[in-house]
């Protein structure tokens, strides 16, 4: 007999005791997407628990009033999700006070490339990677309307990759080879992004910590790991450095290649205060 571990009910250091930090964020806005079970393709392990938990840091450290988080996650993020959130008009666009509402978006599940149109999708529960153009959301489409809306800083946070793999390495895509697009970085503008792997790269899992690899860390250092110069405050670069370092160490111990890619045209702004 084989004992099985419960996914569901194992704990981990990130999700215990998540401090509060002293960032109010009463005009601010978060999208949270968590797509693990997908319609058509192979999942993403742990997705669903990532966004869950992210939730938590959103509104705790980020101060985010959950009111103002718009968490959705498997089957209730179909294409129509992202054009209800994101487009003009949408969910986002009603909700943002000019110049004083900070937008937090967090992404975990499948990107797909488009090589003829060398463009980044992210793939809704019932789309297919092998047709992202027609069933995916483009990423450049996102960053463009992410940055016109008036919000007074946009922040993304995304843990998928456009290599046309799982995070178990499987393939997604019809020919079964791993695609390495380089996702034209200068097109985030004025949105500062996250990014869980460079465009060679996969998005792994870690199933020991039961996350997503760049998730885990994304939360460890923002639970205050990042703080380098223990000053109470976290920035941009800040969290950035945490994360790549980190993720890259430890992508070498399970014998994946993955390197963070932090775009940001501020790296001093300070994200989170615990003052």
């Amino acid at each position: 007999k084989v004992d099985i571990d419960n996914v569901a009910t194992i704990s981990v250091d990130i999700e215990k005791s998540i401090p509060k930090s002293k960032r109010k964020g009463k005009n601010d806005l978060a999208i949270i997407f968590g797509i693990e079970n997908y319609k058509n393709v192979s999942g993403v392990s742990f997705a669903k628990r990532d966004a869950i938990w992210i939730k938590n840091y959103f509104k705790d450290i980020l101060g985010v009033p959950e009111k103002r988080i718009y968490f959705r996650t498997d089957s209730d993020v179909g294409q129509a999700e992202f054009s209800k959130v994101f487009s003009k008009g949408g969910w986002l666009d009603k909700r943002i006070k000019k110049n004083k509402t900070n937008v937090f978006v967090y992404y975990a599940g499948h990107g797909a490339p488009d090589i003829k149109q060398n463009k980044a999708y992210l793939i809704p529960y019932d789309g297919d990677p092998n047709y992202a153009s027609q069933t995916g959301y483009a990423m450049d489409d996102l960053y463009e309307r992410l940055g016109n809306m008036g919000a007074k800083s946009v922040t993304v946070f995304l843990d998928a990759c456009f290599s046309g793999a799982n995070r178990e390495k499987q393939m997604l895509l019809a020919d079964a080879r791993p695609v390495f697009m380089e996702v034209d970085i200068l097109a985030t503008g004025n949105v500062t992004v996250f990014s869980a792997a460079g465009g060679k790269e996969i998005s792994s899992s870690w199933p020991e910590k039961k996350h997503g690899l760049f998730s885990y860390y994304l939360m460890k250092g923002m639970r205050g790991d990042a703080d380098a110069n223990k000053d109470k405050k976290i920035t941009v670069g800040e969290l950035g450095d945490f994360v790549k370092e980190n993720v890259s160490d430890m992508a070498g111990m399970l014998d994946r290649e993955q390197m963070p890619v932090l775009q940001t045209m501020d790296e001093e702004k300070i994200l989170i205060n615990f003052k």
